[in-house]
């Protein structure tokens, strides 16, 4: 599915842009490096605390970086798509970038389950009590899953097409 898209978009004049743009990548690659700065930056904090440690944090004030978070997504949403368009082929075999995707994926399903589950329990929680077990595993889960979505997206360049 994956690979028929990229061949129908391979001769788009996006992609050709992309790759007649001398100084486009590069641009990409440091607003990638910025968005990722600001979601991995603002979910370090905002997970370990729902996790229950740092408890001298206020919760509620590290909830105040979601929307960092969210500008860095957006941020690595425009230039990833950007990324696959400027080479599509390469990257739709490239098992590296196939798993990140299933990552963001799960990243995804996992803040669903945040703002569903967790987000409306926060309001009745004890600043100072052990955080929720669901709260634990949804703040690690999180963790792992974006830190597993950063090393699958640095392996793009090193890893084969499967």
């Amino acid at each position: 599915m994956l690979e028929s898209f990229a061949f129908s978009i391979v001769d788009s004049s996006l992609t050709e842009w992309i790759q007649l743009s001398y100084w486009l990548w590069p641009v990409l690659e440091i607003i990638h490096f910025i968005g990722l700065s600001l979601l991995l930056g603002g979910l370090i904090v905002v997970d370990l605390r729902m996790a229950g440690h740092f408890r001298t944090l206020n919760l509620a004030a590290t909830h105040k970086l979601l929307p960092l978070v969210l500008v860095g997504f957006g941020l690595n949403l425009i230039t990833g798509v950007l990324f696959f368009y400027g080479d599509p082929l390469r990257y739709s075999v490239n098992i590296g970038f196939q798993i990140k995707m299933v990552l963001v994926i799960l990243a995804g399903l996992n803040t669903l389950i945040y703002y569903w589950k967790i987000k409306p329990m926060m309001v009745t929680w004890d600043p100072h009590a052990d955080s929720p077990a669901l709260a634990k595993f949804v703040a690690y889960a999180s963790l792992s899953v974006w830190t597993g979505v950063l090393l699958c997206g640095r392996l793009i360049p090193y890893v084969g097409t499967g």
